[in-house]
């Protein structure tokens, strides 16, 4: 990973340089704006970062120039102003991240690696080739679980084809990667690494060269050996769903003495209504009990659960009389029966997963590759729909409810066939259609060859990603799961909400979608605990003691820094009239509960997906 350190602090650029240098980065480093400038629009960098009081330039003004240039590259202020006036400036004119002066090293490493991760889903701090391992995290390398000695270059160099599994990489784009503009080498030394490396790699006692020579263009990492992808693809997707089902059994397991806790409470205001000497206090705390089964319930999927336990709020708001009291009645018992099916959670979960997993449409008329590709996505836990050509794509698109689209296209198009221009054309144009869809649903191209024109149609029509043949199916489908995974991995998501229950197992529910989750009780605190999160996404209640969910959404939309942060409302409340209300204060959404976790990461990623 290659960064530009810009800085007029004599001392920090002959220090931080050889600090970062052991966590393996390349840096070049520049001591005025105007040279920072140079460095970064003339040199391809992974990340920036700045000073604030720059010579010629200061790191505000260098900041704006690199992003109305449209340079994406992370930006990281590192200055001694600390205001939180100071921060917003910073943040504003373009940075990802603001770190102030005097701060720790260690500290700064673990935020270069959070932008890195932001600029690319695939930042994974553990890489793997067969059993070959390589720990970003403490920069270690493993084989069979035998720790391997590497020099930096050499540790380098094999993270650079790890986390380009898929490319060829010429001398130069080596070079470009792992060596500052200082120290540019000759190409023998570049082949010099490599030749060590392979040779280290084989006295660990690897099967086989990891890297393989493209003669006239590079080198590239060979397809991991097929009995370790074997086993890779039959125990990784088991492994997830368990640790998932796991997940959700004990959050349920910590939520289920609660709510048997609530039935009782329940039972005992239904007695006391019977009997007609119920305190007003005591109905209200039934009706708040009730109103927290009823969305809990709907949360772990019991569905029945929860519409029973909506069913006993309003009859508990409502007029008493002896047909109502015996329909509350009723009603209990009927819900006392349907949590005695707890035992089986489990299979219940496992049946949940099976219907709300990822749907990919796959556009294709190649029987013999479509059918691997499904074989591929059964493995990893993918559901997939098949339809040879776009016109039956179409068909099948108006022919789905809303709830049913997919999660990603896989479309096939022939560049290289010159006899059917109308195909090409078909395909392209749907490209487009799934783009208008509200939300967008991605679609990656699998062309059959590689040129600039044939890219700029396809990003042209709105297409999301461009892969070549020859690729294996389960190369196509794996990066096909990572772009599924690339709105939720790691974003980060607020909940403000005063039903504590929620709270507690909402992290537990949204666990397998990779989303870092904060709550919050009490909405005093959002200030404080927004800026210190500084989340992806914020879920607010509507009636909260304090501060309501659409006083803090008004409060969002006036500040030049929130006033983009994407807003969902989860609450009880179906009255058309709030919801407009809650829309017309700039919310992105709006789920009434209960709701399913599946359901809430969906709207979750649907609305990160529309802010991008």
């Amino acid at each position: 990973m290659r960064i530009l350190l810009v800085d007029d602090d004599a001392t920090l650029i002959d220090v931080l340089p050889r600090m970062l240098t052991k966590h393996n980065y390349a840096i070049d480093t520049a001591t005025d704006g105007e040279q920072g400038w140079i460095y970064g629009s003339t040199y391809n960098y992974d990340l920036i970062i700045l000073d604030w009081s720059l010579p010629k330039l200061d790191g505000i003004s260098l900041c704006k120039r690199f992003r109305a240039h449209g340079c994406d590259t992370p930006i990281l202020l590192l200055t001694a102003r600390n205001t939180s006036q100071d921060k917003i400036r910073g943040l504003d004119a373009g940075a990802d991240d603001y770190l102030c002066k005097p701060f720790d090293v260690e500290e700064l490493a673990a935020r270069i690696r959070a932008l890195l991760r932001r600029l690319n889903c695939d930042f994974l701090s553990v890489l793997s080739w067969g059993e070959l391992k390589l720990d970003s995290s403490n920069c270690e390398v493993t084989y069979q679980g035998e720790l391997l000695s590497l020099t930096a270059k050499e540790y380098r160099l094999l993270e650079l084809f790890l986390r380009h599994d898929r490319e060829v990489l010429s001398i130069e784009d080596i070079i470009e990667n792992l060596w500052s503009s200082a120290e540019y080498p000759a190409e023998a030394t570049v082949r010099s690494h490599l030749r060590r490396l392979r040779q280290k790699l084989q006295l660990a006692g690897l099967p086989e060269d990891p890297i393989d020579t493209v003669r006239g263009r590079g080198y590239c990492l060979k397809p991991p050996p097929e009995n370790n992808s074997l086993l890779d693809r039959a125990e990784q997707p088991k492994d997830r769903r368990e640790k998932h089902i796991a997940a959700l059994t004990t959050a349920w397991s910590k939520y289920r003495s609660k709510s048997h806790q609530q039935l009782i409470t329940l039972d005992s205001a239904i007695a006391a209504l019977k009997q007609g000497n119920i305190e007003t206090s005591d109905r209200l705390s039934a009706i708040v009990t009730a109103h927290s089964l009823a969305g809990n319930l709907g949360l772990f999927g019991f569905d029945r659960g929860s519409r029973l336990a909506r069913q006993l709020e309003q009859l508990l708001q409502g007029e008493q009389n002896p047909q109502q009291l015996w329909q509350l009645e009723t009603t209990l018992q009927s819900l006392r029966q349907e949590l005695t099916k707890e035992s089986n959670f489990s299979q219940q979960i496992s049946y949940q997963l099976e219907e709300h997993s990822p749907l990919i449409l796959i556009v294709d008329d190649d029987s013999i590759f479509t059918e691997q590709l499904v074989q591929e996505a059964n493995n990893l836990g993918i559901k997939t729909a098949i339809v040879p050509s776009p016109e039956l794509a179409k068909i099948w698109l108006e022919e789905q409810p809303k709830n049913t689209l997919p999660n990603l296209v896989l479309l096939k198009i022939s560049f290289a066939d010159s006899t059917n221009p109308l195909s090409r054309w078909n395909r392209l144009s749907l490209i487009a259609e799934f783009k208008l869809i509200e939300p967008s649903i991605p679609v990656i191209v699998l062309a059959d060859r590689d040129r600039f024109q044939d890219r700029l149609q396809v990003a042209r029509h709105g297409g999301y990603f461009y892969l070549q043949h020859p690729i294996t199916p389960l190369q196509t489908i794996t990066f096909c799961q990572q772009v599924l995974r690339n709105f939720s991995l790691g974003k980060k998501v607020m909940i403000v909400d005063d039903d504590v229950e929620l709270l507690r197992v909402l992290p537990s529910l949204l666990q397998p979608w990779g989303f870092q989750v904060t709550t919050l009780e009490d909405s005093r605190q959002f200030w404080d605990v927004l800026q210190a999160v500084n989340p992806n996404l914020l879920v607010l209640d509507i009636e909260m003691p304090y501060l309501s969910g659409i006083e803090l959404c008004k409060v969002l939309r006036t500040h030049p820094y929130w006033c983009k942060l994407p807003v969902l409302f989860l609450s009880v409340h179906t009255d058309i009239a709030i919801r407009e209300q809650v829309f017309a204060t700039g919310a992105d959404d709006f789920i009434y509960k209960p709701v399913v976790a599946k359901r809430l990461a969906d709207r979750i990623i649907n609305c990160l997906e529309r802010r991008v």
